[in-house]
């Protein structure tokens, strides 16, 4: 589960961060990383349940909300090398700016646990992982300790995506704890991705009782997805998030 160090990192300038005696400097840049994402519709009602709070509202189709589900292998960069898993949202916040929403985003590295907690208000925690590619699909078992969180499988589609195309991902947090605890935060992370496939895809999950699996159960992620995408191979950056209302990270 998400977890506070009780220490955070220092902000030293508008772009430059020390964490754990290390200093990072704004935007950083993704060199390689591999993923598969899938799409599901989820429930409206327990969509704004899982959201309340965050000044953030589900942004809806046909009167479902949608859920993401993101495996991420990152080859060394910045923030190190280190598997990611990610259960979101699709939002719209005020101005009713779209975005992804992050509900859990537990990782394998100590490093970019601490960094995306304190420079993204991301909800980042500390995972034991098996994750795997292969062609188009992704099979990952996620433990959180010796307690047992999910385990699934996706296939993406076979639908070929033009080689190097860009895409711009909005983003919303509004972490509970950290440097920018209390905060609502929005920023955009471009990438560009090669050896991609879309489509509508299938996927296998198994859940247990942990509060990470009970949200996925919660946003419809044990039904067939609408959409499976797999990136072989993925480039971006990941710059400062902006606080809306203009307030700034303590220093």
């Amino acid at each position: 589960m998400p977890h506070y160090r009780g220490r955070m990192a220092e902000l030293l300038s508008d772009c430059t961060w020390t964490i754990q005696g290390r200093t990072v400097t704004l935007p950083v840049s993704i060199t390689h990383a591999e993923s598969a994402v899938a799409v599901y519709a989820a429930p409206a009602d327990a969509a704004a349940e899982h959201l309340r709070g965050t000044e953030l509202e589900p942004w809806t189709v046909g009167g479902r909300a949608l859920s993401v589900l993101l495996l991420v292998h990152y080859d060394e960069w910045e923030l190190g090398t280190y598997d990611e898993v990610g259960v979101g949202l699709l939002v719209t916040g005020p101005g009713l700016k779209a975005g992804l929403h992050v509900l859990d985003l537990p990782v394998t590295g100590a490093f970019t646990c601490e960094a995306g907690q304190d420079l993204w208000g991301l909800p980042k925690w500390m995972m034991r992982a098996e994750l795997e590619f292969h062609g188009r699909r992704a099979r990952v078992v996620v433990h959180d300790g010796p307690e047992f969180v999910m385990e699934a499988e996706l296939t993406a589609g076979r639908v070929p995506v033009p080689p190097r195309t860009a895409l711009t991902l909005p983003v919303w947090s509004r972490p509970a704890f950290g440097a920018q605890a209390g905060r609502l935060l929005r920023g955009t992370m471009p990438v560009r991705v090669s050896a991609a496939t879309i489509g509508r895809g299938n996927s296998s999950v198994q859940l247990g009782v942990h509060p990470m699996a009970l949200r996925m159960a919660d946003l419809g992620m044990t039904g067939r997805p609408l959409m499976v995408v797999h990136a072989g191979h993925a480039t971006g950056s990941l710059g400062p998030f902006a606080a809306v209302g203009g307030e700034r990270p303590r220093r």
